[in-house]
């Protein structure tokens, strides 16, 4: 019964194309020009033969191309389209402009800004130097430790489950650090900001190129790289406008901010379709081809960027003898460079590819170093400012080779790992550079080692990745 249905339909279809059922003679033209013994394709009239069933001839183009791309679209390719394509939710534009924002309060909020009011903070709560460098060192414990824990954790949670608590947690310890005023509250809510960032900087990059096609990856991470230069700029600006010994009145501006942003992530960061549990940790870095050399190179780019931004006032005011308002200006300058960093390197990472822009970003952070160091006007101030693009603009090419490699669910672990190895660089850096301070009575000298390291990532950076192993 099956044969005859299925011959049936074989004939019906052939008199609707005007052309009768395969002869001898056709058979043997099509062996002899070594057809696909399952189906061949009639180039003349744009059909396709299909054997396998007894009567079987000509079938559709359409049935044929349905059902084989049914079976060659695995789950994995699924996936994929379900990240890059848009499906029903808010406007991407929306979503990136989001992230940005989101990358603003975890980064320039909940990490940098103590960094501005370390001095204030220190006297208004008539704390030593030493305790109040442990506030520092607190923040920046619980940030490796919450990124340790995103690596394991966000595979199972998802990037958007895992960015909107990262975002409230954020928010919970910033309001701490603006009303409650005791010691104990400025320690948690330190802790809180360094362990939840984690949470919304692992993640948001991977959010922003689920966005877009492959091929706009660059720019969309570069624009969440420029949100962070944005808070920057920001809370420096807080900073310059509240009055002295006032610097809560900082941190509340910036939680009014963080709880409007809080409120956007939570409506509009949504996973797309049925969420696939993702690899966990290194697993999921080892899918990146030539993860061994980049993974290197963003744990240099970590030691190398340390030394510069903690040293670089004192570079300048003691070794080169800028005024406070000069050095001042330099940083600012540093800090307006960290917003286009990311619009500028993500794009041309699209262009050029992953590797080059890195290079490139490399290249201007060894020759930078050097200039600093000098301290030629007005050269070392233009020098902080392309600084500041490759701050962003390495981030950006690192994250847009790792989403190349795989799905949205992946690419927080994999990128957790090498903030990790980020992290173990930028805890190494302020005390090597310290030292060397101390050993040679000049900070140039933790300058020279700065230009020397970027040299060493750009090399790493610049290695191909192996070749594919056969069958995979």
């Amino acid at each position: 019964r099956n044969d005859r249905q299925a011959c049936t339909e074989s004939v019906s279809i052939q008199c609707e194309r005007g052309r009768g059922p395969e002869t001898p003679v056709e058979r043997l033209r099509s062996r002899a020009r070594g057809a696909d013994p399952g189906e061949e394709r009639d180039e003349r009239r744009g059909s396709c033969r299909v054997r396998g069933a007894p009567g079987a001839g000509f079938a559709r183009p359409g049935r044929r191309l349905a059902a084989s791309g049914h079976r060659a679209l695995n789950g994995a390719d699924r996936t994929r389209r379900d990240q890059t394509q848009p499906a029903s939710g808010p406007p991407a534009a929306l979503v990136l402009l989001t992230a940005a924002a989101a990358a603003a309060v975890s980064q320039a909020f909940g990490r940098f800004t103590f960094s501005l009011l370390y001095t204030e903070v220190r006297d208004d709560l008539a704390l030593s130097n030493s305790r109040a460098g442990s506030l520092g060192s607190a923040n920046l414990a619980a940030y490796l430790a919450g990124t340790l824990a995103v690596s394991l954790l966000v595979g199972r949670a998802g990037l958007s489950r895992t960015t909107r608590i990262g975002l409230v947690g954020v928010t919970a310890g910033l309001l701490l650090l603006a009303w409650v005023p005791t010691l104990a509250a400025v320690v948690a809510g330190l802790v809180f900001t360094g362990f939840f960032a984690a949470g919304v900087w692992v993640t948001v990059p991977g959010i922003a190129a689920a966005q877009v096609g492959p091929e706009r990856r660059g720019t969309a991470i570069g624009l969440v790289g420029a949100g962070i230069g944005l808070g920057i700029v920001i809370a420096s600006l807080l900073d310059t406008v509240v009055p002295e010994g006032q610097w809560r009145w900082v941190y509340r501006v910036e939680a009014g901010l963080a709880v409007a942003i809080t409120v956007g992530g939570l409506r509009w960061f949504r996973d797309r379709g049925a969420h696939r549990h993702g690899q966990r940790g290194l697993a999921a870095l080892r899918m990146v081809p030539g993860w061994g050399p980049l993974l290197g190179s963003y744990g240099l780019y970590g030691l190398g960027m340390s030394l510069m931004v903690t040293f670089l006032v004192a570079v300048l005011e003691e070794d080169a003898n800028y005024s406070a308002r000069a050095a001042s200006l330099a940083f600012s300058c540093f800090g307006v460079g960290t917003i286009a960093g990311g619009p500028l390197f993500g794009p041309l990472a699209d262009r050029i590819g992953r590797a080059r822009a890195m290079v490139g970003a490399y290249a201007i952070m060894a020759s930078t170093a050097l200039v600093i160091a000098s301290g030629l006007r007005p050269w070392a101030t233009i020098a902080a400012f392309l600084f500041g693009t490759a701050f962003t603009g390495i981030p950006t090419t690192v994250a847009a080779r790792m989403s190349d490699a795989m799905a949205a669910e992946d690419f927080g672990a994999a990128y957790g790992v090498a903030t990790l190895a980020f992290g173990a660089g930028l805890m190494i850096g302020p005390q090597l550079g310290g030292f060397l301070g101390d050993a040679t009575g000049s900070f140039r000298s933790a300058f020279w080692l700065a230009a020397a390291v970027a040299v060493a990532a750009g090399v790493l950076a610049a290695q191909p990745p192996p070749p594919p192993q056969p069958g995979r």
